[in-house]
């Protein structure tokens, strides 16, 4: 009998290991994004994203291409907490190998507000993990000191 109670316990291993290698959602996979961002670690944002992932910056004139390593280069030439980019009001849509991600933003470069806007990424689960796929922008046109109020007030009314 003890026996069988080992050899189940050693069968549960991994089916422990996997639900723990599983637990981060989509969502807390873009917020460690940006606390890469805010160390200044390139490599971090490496390894979330599917190398040749593309982040398009929408626009009145068009769409702009950029890939994900040329944003994770440009974190690798910051100081910690040079840049600091807060998402904020972020819906989650998932279903099964796939999810998205729209998170609205404030950024700060050197401590002064530099921009802001919605961020979009979408993802796919990669074995056990979440990775980016694809990322979008688009900055808003007005104030950005009163961007995430104007936003909460327009989506949550």
């Amino acid at each position: 009998m003890l026996r069988i109670t080992i050899l189940s316990a050693l069968m549960l291993v991994p089916l422990a290991n996997t639900a723990t290698a599983q637990s981060e959602t989509p969502e807390e996979t873009i917020a460690a994004l940006f606390d890469a961002m805010r160390s200044g670690d390139g490599d971090a944002v490496r390894q979330r994203a599917r190398e040749g992932a593309v982040l398009q910056r929408a626009r009145p004139d068009g769409a702009q291409d950029l890939a994900f390593e040329d944003w994770a280069s440009w974190i690798d030439s910051l100081e910690p907490g040079q840049a600091d980019e807060q998402i904020f009001a972020v819906k989650t849509r998932e279903f099964g190998h796939l999810a998205s991600v729209w998170a609205p933003f404030v950024i700060s470069l050197n401590d002064k507000i530099a921009g802001c806007g919605i961020n979009h990424f979408t993802l796919a689960r990669d074995g056990d993990r979440w990775i980016v796929i694809h990322g979008a922008d688009t900055p808003f046109d007005g104030d950005c000191d009163t961007f995430q109020s104007l936003y909460r007030a327009e989506t949550d009314g």
